[in-house]
């Protein structure tokens, strides 16, 4: 009897830790949300239909499949869940992110996005010689080899989602892209807008990506407009920030708005009948 009375107790003992633990990780779920304007309710670690409609909205965004449940892809891109070790490799290949800022996992200790200095201002750079720079970087991303793309990242970058990093840091996460899209195409947009702030060179461009696994016969291709912070080094540039979001095609279900001058013809009988009848 009382052998039956401990393992009841270890029972219990055993569920209401998993209930704390699966409160503690719906609390951060919801702060998650809360800091990219998604979930306004309380932080109170309590699933609910808003937290669902809130997850799907983000679900959205990243290019995740829609159902509105908080699962280790989504936990990972809030930056909740913890990454497979890259040298792993794919052994199970999931409805994966296609973009590298969905693959990244917030710094626990945020450190600040590095600034060129006065000697790296790269302002004086002109617009033809960036665009092939952009050209010859995303050649690079198209390479089996990742110190192909590392050669164009300074020691330091804020990079995509991840913050600021080390080379280190960045040729690991190149190890997961890599292995999860190991075909890859990018084209650039024609539109190349250059902005100038302080010694910051920020290079705005849209790309068109083509990613492909054929070993798990996956395939996804879209286009994001990506943010790049440029410096000097030496006769050439480097990257000292990368950022980039989707772009979302438009829904082919929206209406389109009535032709004005019939709807104003409508809208006039339609006022003349309720004056007269």
């Amino acid at each position: 009897m009382a052998l039956r009375s401990r393992f009841l107790f270890l029972i219990l003992v055993f569920a209401c830790w998993s209930t704390v633990r699966a409160d503690e990780e719906t609390r951060q779920v919801q702060e998650e949300l809360r800091k990219r304007h998604l979930f306004f309710r309380d932080i109170d670690g309590q699933p609910s239909a808003e937290l669902a409609a809130a997850l799907k909205r983000y679900q959205k965004r990243k290019g995740f499949a829609q159902t509105g449940v908080a699962d280790e892809i989504t936990l990972y891109s809030l930056g909740i869940g913890q990454p497979a070790p890259p040298a792993e490799g794919p052994a199970a290949l999931p409805d994966v992110p296609v973009l590298r800022s969905d693959l990244a996992l917030p710094d626990a200790r945020p450190r600040p996005a590095p600034v060129p200095t006065d000697e790296q201002n790269a302002g004086a750079t002109a617009k033809a010689d960036i665009r092939s720079f952009l050209r010859r970087y995303f050649d690079a991303c198209q390479s089996p080899n990742p110190q192909d793309e590392l050669a164009f990242y300074a020691d330091r970058v804020d990079y995509f989602d991840h913050g600021a990093v080390d080379k280190t840091y960045i040729q690991n996460e190149l190890a997961v892209y890599n292995q999860r899209w190991p075909r890859r195409n990018y084209s650039l947009g024609d539109s190349l807008r250059i902005v100038h702030a302080g010694n910051n060179t920020v290079a705005k461009i849209r790309v068109g990506f083509q990613v492909a696994n054929d070993e798990h016969n996956r395939k996804a291709a879209g286009r994001t407009d990506d943010t790049i912070n440029l410096a000097k080094r030496g006769d050439s540039l480097e990257i000292v920030s990368i950022k980039e979001m989707r772009v979302r095609r438009p829904s082919r279900h929206r209406k389109r708005p009535p032709n004005f001058p019939a709807a104003v013809g409508r809208t006039v009988r339609h006022a003349f009948r309720n004056i007269f009848h």
